[in-house]
């Protein structure tokens, strides 16, 4: 995923912990805000109650690499961050990108015609 999609910021995260709205599934969480321009933006977070570092890391790539394909077809403005729960580091990778499409759809953050 290209790094001009990333959440950097601190303050970016905890404004849409804080402001944004929230779906969820039984691996995966995600918080999701809209704004009338800008660029996508996404960020991910992995609790150390998934695993040690190696684990977490791993799980991360898996959910940056699922939402690659995603970027074209979102809506400009987007703003979320995906958070990962436990059953997510013995997932798949395509239960992975079933899960992140499942809760991109069922949020609205994909443009009309992509659907």
């Amino acid at each position: 995923m290209n790094r001009k999609y990333s959440l950097k910021k601190n303050r970016d995260f905890q404004y849409i912990y804080r402001r944004g709205k929230a779906k969820g599934a039984k691996s995966m969480l995600l918080l999701f805000m809209e704004r009338r321009t800008g660029m996508v933006a996404v960020g991910f977070c992995v609790s150390k109650k998934i695993g040690n570092s190696v684990v977490r890391n791993r799980v991360k790539r898996r959910m940056k690499e699922a939402f690659r394909p995603e970027i074209d077809k979102l809506r400009p403005g987007s703003r979320m961050v995906f958070i990962a729960r436990p059953p997510l580091a013995e997932a798949s990778f395509e239960q992975i990108k079933k899960t992140m499409r499942y809760l991109l759809q069922k949020s609205g953050m994909y443009r009309e015609e992509s659907v």
